[in-house]
């Protein structure tokens, strides 16, 4: 009997004792846990499976020919005219002779420039010609060279600035164009109603 007595007043003392715990543990604040550790791999810098995009560089544009003889292109004329040009004098017929001040002074020896126009782009057969017309004649003020394709017709060759606008001042444009053409080395040519002069690096032609 005394053997019992024991485990049986320890039975009694642990059940006595479970609602004091849980009764303590109610009023206490719960730490939630941390949160699991990253894993090593994910620091580590992401890799694309996707394969790299190429991108080709641009085809170099193929350089257009020139016209030959029997071109439409080479035949067809040039259209200079447009709003910024003075219209005919009063009087003056298609083909008459071209409009120019005798009285116009150069405003320095050699080439010059209209505001807005360059030489830089003409090929260096054009720039020969206008040195040439310089040497023989002072000075040669050039009007016109390279232009929009928006401002030239279709085959023009402004838009390639392989043609060029010029006068000389104080000059009859029909002497200076008389000039131009001995030289073997101008193609297009033509004098407009207005005094200036067309020289282009296509065909050898008048129109």
């Amino acid at each position: 009997m005394k053997s019992f007595a024991f485990p049986l007043a320890a039975l009694v003392f642990a059940c006595a004792l479970q609602p004091m715990t849980s009764s303590a543990q109610e009023g206490q604040l719960i730490r939630a846990p941390l949160p699991p550790q990253r894993p090593f791999d994910l620091d580590l810098p992401a890799q694309s499976t996707l394969p790299a995009i190429v991108v080709p560089p641009p085809a170099a544009p193929a350089p257009s020919p020139s016209p030959g003889p029997s071109s439409p292109f080479a035949a067809e004329p040039e259209d200079e005219e447009g709003p910024e040009w003075p219209k005919l004098s009063p009087g003056q017929k298609a083909g008459a002779e071209p409009q120019f001040d005798p009285n116009e002074k150069p405003e320095r020896p050699g080439i010059s420039t209209d505001p807005g126009t360059s030489i830089i782009c003409l090929p260096q057969r054009l720039k020969d010609i206008l040195g040439k017309v310089a040497d023989k004649y002072g000075a040669v003020k050039v009007t016109s060279t390279w232009r929009p394709p928006w401002r030239a017709r279709r085959g023009s060759y402004h838009k390639r600035c392989e043609a060029m606008d010029f006068r000389v001042p104080g000059v009859r444009p029909r002497v200076v164009l008389d000039y131009a053409r001995s030289l073997p080395e101008v193609g297009g040519n033509k004098v407009y109603w207005n005094g200036l002069i067309h020289i282009d690096t296509g065909p050898r032609r008048p129109w």
